[in-house]
């Protein structure tokens, strides 16, 4: 899909995005992920047993969207798609994802390591339509 130029800016600008997955009962599970964008699509990466791991792979329908900056909310940016799973990957190669994620990394003490060895599930998140603004 072609997205909106407010959700292109909401994507090369913001570090936390919430992924939204649906649970075995039906219930929204939303979590905040680190994502890059590769071209219309959202890699995000994930342990291989998480939860929004099992969801995805149970359920691939998925919604992403970012904090909402405005108090009257004209910023909102909501993307509804599918998300796949790729197993084995490693988050240091994925281009753009260590340049932008080096310094909180560093700040949580998250080691380039701990993310290929602990993090090596790669969520790719299609979106289909995009929901921006109110």
């Amino acid at each position: 899909m072609d997205l909106p130029e407010a959700a292109r800016t909401r994507i090369a600008t913001e570090e936390i995005a919430w992924l939204t997955t649906v649970t075995d009962s039906g219930a929204p599970a939303p979590n905040p992920v680190w994502f890059v964008p590769d071209g219309d699509d959202l890699l995000v990466f994930a342990q291989p047993g998480s939860v929004k791991s099992r969801n995805i792979a149970a359920r691939p329908r998925v919604t992403l969207h970012f904090e909402t900056r405005d108090p009257a909310g004209s910023d909102v940016v909501v993307l509804h798609g599918s998300a796949t799973l790729e197993h084995g990957v490693k988050g240091s190669a994925q281009a753009g994802y260590l340049t932008k994620y080096a310094a909180l990394m560093e700040q949580i003490e998250f080691t380039v390591d701990d993310l290929d060895t602990g993090y090596d599930t790669r969520i790719r998140i299609t979106p289909k339509r995009a929901r921006v603004g109110l």
